[in-house]
């Protein structure tokens, strides 16, 4: 990985991030999968990435740079902002069901984060990370064949 790009994915630091990697031999529900590999971005360096779970800082993720495919910044939504509400009532709308908070549970200490993404629930577009991640995966097999 060249510099620049390095300098680059300093972006995310302090974001929640979705992280797609090569496949591995394990397999995860979805649930699971979310809360393994959405994180809020502690460091990136040249060896990996660096991330907590957002609702948990002490569970601690590593993924190393030559598995990761891709970063992807996640929106976390604060149901108490009322650009927030209005969001998540339009995709209760559109998806004819209540929304529910992707990840479960509090907060063992209120993680910091930039203001302008401040906010309670983070808000994952599943059905879109596994049409990525499968695309992913058939793009990465096809490089092998």
């Amino acid at each position: 990985m060249n510099g620049r790009t390095l300098e680059k994915m300093k972006y995310f630091v302090g974001r929640v991030c979705s992280i797609v990697s090569t496949s591995m031999n394990r397999a995860f529900d979805e649930q699971i999968a979310r809360e393994h590999f959405v994180v809020r971005v502690q460091e990136i360096g040249p060896d990996g990435i660096w991330g907590s779970h957002p609702y948990n800082d002490e569970m601690i993720s590593f993924f190393a740079m030559n598995h990761i495919i891709s970063i992807h910044q996640e929106i976390e939504l604060d149901p108490d902002n009322p650009e927030h509400a209005e969001m998540i009532r339009e995709y209760e709308e559109k998806a004819g069901k209540k929304a529910s908070s992707d990840l479960h549970g509090t907060p063992k200490t209120k993680p910091s984060v930039p203001e302008e993404t401040e906010g309670g629930m983070a808000f994952v577009d599943i059905e879109h990370l596994e049409r990525l991640a499968d695309s992913t995966r058939k793009a990465f097999e096809n490089l092998h064949e």
